[in-house]
């Protein structure tokens, strides 16, 4: 008697093999050659071919007229279980820019989510082993990263659109200490810091909050979410533009001149700036969308020493209303 764990093994691995066979042949083929192919009972291809659309989702099709099975997707992949090196290219990548953000525990289990793509490349056909992308790499530093605790990030996931969740918050600005119920929305990585973006119920309107400043989170079980989640563009506030604060949004026009000007002129800030060179190669003009006037004046005071223009004259008071109380804290005296 065949043990049902076996049988299961059987057809995944033929599963497996059927995959990178219609990927191969977009023509399709019929089940009879995919029995061939996989040294198995037609039997057992057609349980595999069931198992990829209710277990994998796969976007297979049969053509009556041809008899044969197609994969409507050539790019259709099962990164832990039949990868590509271009997965695991996509996974290393990922796991290095997330090493900043993450704590111990979380990047330990995806540098194991690596090890598995890994091992099953090693398994897989020769051909693709040929060229090989190596676990580490790829290696990632972002200085204004902060930790988070994984476990209190995957209860916010798992609430996303259908748990309501009390967080106790600690505000960085306010210095205060509180209790908001929300109903999360979204989480998003932004210069190395993770938010999320929420309806809070004891704000009344949607609010972005950081995760790190979140010290406890419940889901509340016998609670529902009350409000639809916004479409992409307005998820955050609007169409995507800089910051994740939300303070007098405008947009910027600054121009930045000589070794900081080529710094940044291969930088993307935001997805909607516009960059126009005045001076090709020496001064350069950057105008592009802002969520929060004061975030911007903060990151427009790391590259104060390439600074000629800013507008509007709301952000330039801002970044100089900053620089002053700078001079009068550091500089031993009042700004002129």
């Amino acid at each position: 008697m065949t043990d049902k764990n076996d049988s299961s093994r059987t057809v995944q691995q033929t599963a497996r093999l059927i995959l990178r066979y219609l990927r191969d042949n977009p023509e399709g083929t019929t089940k009879e050659t995919l029995a061939k192919k996989a040294q198995v009972a037609p039997v057992t291809v057609q349980r595999a071919l069931k198992f990829m659309r209710e277990e994998w989702d796969a976007p297979l099709e049969f053509n009556h007229g041809s008899k044969r099975w197609h994969l409507l997707d050539a790019k259709f992949t099962l990164p832990l279980t039949d990868p590509d090196p271009e997965d695991l290219t996509a996974v290393v990548f990922a796991s290095a820019l997330l090493a900043p953000v993450g704590d111990e525990e979380l990047n330990s289990r995806v540098k194991r989510l690596i090890e598995q793509m890994d091992d099953a490349l090693e398994d897989a056909p020769k051909a693709k082993n040929d060229a090989k992308v190596r676990p580490r790499s790829v290696t990632a530093t972002v200085t204004t990263g902060s930790q988070v605790d994984y476990r209190m990030v995957s209860k916010l996931l798992l609430a996303i659109g259908s748990g309501v969740v009390r967080i106790e918050y600690e505000s960085p600005w306010a210095g205060t200490h509180k209790t908001y119920d929300i109903e999360p929305w979204q989480i998003r990585i932004h210069d190395g810091q993770m938010y999320m973006r929420a309806y809070s119920r004891s704000h009344g309107e949607p609010r972005s909050f950081r995760v790190a400043q979140v010290t406890h989170a419940r889901v509340l079980p016998s609670e529902a979410p009350r409000e639809a989640v916004p479409t992409k563009d307005e998820l955050w506030g609007g169409q995507p533009a800089y910051g994740i604060d939300w303070d007098r949004p405008g947009t910027a026009t600054f121009r930045v001149r000589g070794g900081v000007a080529r710094w940044i002129g291969r930088m993307i800030w935001d997805p909607g700036q516009e960059d126009r060179w005045i001076e090709p190669g020496d001064l350069l003009e950057r105008k592009m969308p802002y969520h929060s006037c004061r975030e911007l004046a903060r990151r427009l005071l790391s590259i104060a020493d390439g600074l000629e223009m800013i507008e509007p004259k709301e952000l330039r008071d801002e970044v100089l209303g900053f620089s002053r109380g700078l001079i009068d804290r550091v500089g031993g005296g009042a700004a002129s």
